[in-house]
């Protein structure tokens, strides 16, 4: 149950974020795609948050994940996560995302 929450607890109780090896190898393939979509969703909601009411920034991102150019993006994401496993997961899709969709 905490990796479909995305969460993991530490010794010391405190929750933290999953790194994207933690995504890639501790995670059934919908648990990853779920948590992944989370990170998404969030980086799309915080950019509305920023630019509201303007909403070109949170659509780019929603068009970035789900759009026309989604599956080559995709791959891009799975094998920057790859390449960095000890990285949290919404660093690494920030990283990319701002590349096409500004900050």
């Amino acid at each position: 149950m905490a990796a479909m929450l995305g969460m993991s607890l530490g010794s010391n109780g405190h929750s933290h974020a999953q790194t994207a090896g933690d995504v890639l190898t501790k995670m059934e393939s919908g648990e990853s795609a779920s948590y992944i979509a989370g990170v998404i969703e969030g980086l799309a909601f915080a950019r509305w948050i920023k630019d509201k009411p303007d909403g070109t920034g949170m659509k780019c991102i929603y068009d970035w994940k789900y759009g026309e150019g989604a599956l080559d993006n995709t791959k891009k994401l799975q094998a920057w996560l790859r390449r960095n496993p000890d990285q949290r997961v919404g660093h690494l899709a920030y990283t990319l995302i701002i590349q096409d969709c500004g900050e």
